[in-house]
Order: structure tokens, then C-alpha cells, then sequence
């Protein structure tokens, strides 16, 4: 890609440098800057930074942190190693593998960069991409999953570890998503989250529900199984009993509002509210209520059968 014997170390102006268009890194930590900038100053730039000439000025290949660093501490030149390509394409591609094998680099980014990669070499795969790159194929796969995992969590994907996303392939979509937050909430690492997948994925699904949403740990599942919760059965009565429940607790906030509080406290538009809201709701369950039973047989008292009348056709 890059043409041999064209790369020669000269000292730039700093303000003829742009920064690459292909960067991965799209935050600088303003600390970490800050610690490059003062440790430039004291012991001078170890690592020149890489450059190639365009339109007039420079490019940065890689080194974009020395550079700003250089920028921040107001050093009007920089040590940087010229290269010279063939074409952009190609300057594109080693500015992409210069940097996807940066350690600083979240998996976010390197995903993203293997997407360009892939995409300006036509290539057909990931196993063709890890080919290309020398590197092993399962870490460029945790590196994509990240950046579609990221996609999908209420979190930043650079807060993932991309062995926490593969540790849980092989479950449903629903339970990794609830796994994967969990790890970036309780911030525990990819060994814990081998176990727990390993203990959920042969567990019953009582003990499953448990596991996931944290009423039990996985010291507690190997200690001791995990009960069934009871689920009750709603009869008919348990409804009814909760109507009559609500009624009485209606017929006391009525009394409460009409004997025990001071009537000047409500405003005239509560009162309006509760009046029509009220009036209208309570008028309309009891005639569905009343319906019901009329259809099953059970004839309403005739005092309240002679009080709905009163008030619209039953």
C-alpha cells in the first residue's frame, strides 16, 4: 500500500497539520491530554507522529493525540514521519489499520473502523476482514457485536466489554439485552458472566426469572433450588370481594371529604371535577355491573332497581 523508501522524519509546523478525517477516536479524555501534554514538555515527543502531504499541508496518519497534545502546549513544531501513497484509497486503509490496533481504542471504534475496512476492500466477510488485518477473527467479531450491542443498551458501548456481549451468544435476544445491562450496572466482568450464563442456561425458568432480575444470586441457586412462585387463581368471588373493597373505601373518602375535614378547602373546580368525573363514572360501571348480573339471572333490590330509574332507562 504505502510506496517503499518514501518515508523520511522532518520536524512541521503544527498549524500545517489537519486531523485525520478517518479517526476512529471521537472523545479525548481532556485529563489524559492534559498528562501527554506535560510529560511532551518535560521529556520531549518519543514517538514521532505520522503525516502525509495534502493540498499544501499535512494529514495525520496516525498520532493524533501528540499532536493536540503539541497544539495544547503551544509548540509551534512537531517531529512526524512523511509518507507518501498512491492514492487516498489506499492512504484511507493504512490510516485505518494504523489506528485498529490501538489498545486505547474502544471496541465501539475498532468496530466501526473494521465496518469502513471491510466496506473500501470489498470485502465478502469478517473472516476475510481478519485476514487482512492479522488479526484473530473472534476478536474482530466481539468488536461488531459491540457496536450492534451498543445500539440497542441505554448505556454508552464503549462501557461493554466485548467479552461480556460474547459470553451471552446463544440466548434469547430478550434475556442477553437484560444480561448485558445488568453487567454494565453491577460493573462485573466476563468470568462472572460466563458463570451466570452457564448457571441460567440449566436452570428451570422460576430459577431463571430469579437470576435475571436479581432476587437471587448464583451462590444461592447452587446452595439451595429456587421455589416456584405461588401464583394464585382469580375466582369470581376474589372479584367480587375486591368491588365490594372498593365500594367501602369510596363510601369512607365520601364521609371523610363530607364530616371531617373543612368543606372551604375544596376549590370550586375540584368541586365541579369531582361532581362531573364522579357522577358520570360511577353511573356507567353500575349499570354495566347491574347488567351483568340481570343477564345471569340476579334480580337488582327494588329500592336500587327504583333509584337507577330515576336517574336514565336500566
Amino acid at each position: 500500500m504505502v510506496i517503499k523508501g518514501t518515508m523520511e522524519l522532518k520536524e512541521i509546523e503544527v498549524s500545517k497539520i489537519y486531523p485525520n478525517w478517518f479517526q476512529p477516536r471521537k472523545e479525548f479524555n481532556k485529563e489524559k491530554l492534559q498528562e501527554l501534554t506535560e510529560s511532551i514538555l518535560s521529556n520531549g515527543l518519543i514517538n514521532p507522529i505520522t503525516i502525509k502531504e495534502w493540498r499544501g499541508k499535512y494529514m495525520i496518519v496516525s498520532g493524533e493525540r501528540r499532536w493536540r497534545a503539541h497544539k495544547l502546549a503551544k509548540l509551534k513544531t512537531i517531529q512526524a514521519f512523511v509518507k507518501e501513497y498512491k492514492d487516498d484509497g489506499q492512504f484511507m486503509i493504512d490510516s485505518l489499520i494504523e489506528n485498529i490496533h490501538r489498545e486505547d481504542l474502544t471496541p465501539t471504534e475498532k468496530g466501526k473502523f473494521c465496518l469502513k475496512i471491510k466496506k473500501q476492500m470489498g470485502l465478502k466477510n469478517s473472516e476475510e476482514l481478519a485476514k487482512y488485518l492479522k488479526i484473530p477473527h473472534q476478536r474482530i467479531s466481539n468488536w461488531l457485536e459491540v457496536l450492534e450491542y451498543g445500539k440497542k443498551l441505554p448505556v454508552q458501548a464503549k462501557n461493554v466489554s466485548p467479552t461480556i456481549i460474547y459470553e451471552t451468544q446463544g440466548l434469547p435476544e430478550k434475556e442477553r439485552i437484560q444480561l448485558i445491562k445488568k453487567a454494565v450496572k453491577e460493573d462485573f466482568g466476563g468470568s462472572k458472566m460466563r458463570e451466570l450464563v452457564r448457571t441460567i442456561k440449566k436452570s428451570d425458568e422460576p430459577t431463571k426469572k430469579a437470576l435475571l432480575s436479581g432476587r437471587v444470586t448464583i451462590e444461592q441457586v447452587k446452595n439451595e433450588p429456587v421455589p416456584e412462585p405461588i401464583e394464585l387463581e382469580r375466582t369470581a368471588n376474589n372479584i367480587g370481594d375486591d368491588i365490594l373493597t372498593d365500594m367501602s373505601n369510596l363510601d369512607f373518602h365520601i364521609n371523610e371529604l363530607m364530616e371531617d375535614v373543612n368543606p372551604a378547602d375544596l376549590s370550586k373546580s375540584k368541586m365541579q371535577r369531582l361532581m362531573t368525573t364522579s357522577g358520570l363514572l360511577v353511573r356507567k360501571h353500575l349499570l354495566r355491573l347491574i347488567y351483568f348480573l340481570k343477564e345471569r339471572g340476579i334480580k337488582p333490590d327494588p329500592i336500587i332497581g327504583a333509584l337507577i330509574k330515576a336517574n336514565g332507562k336500566i
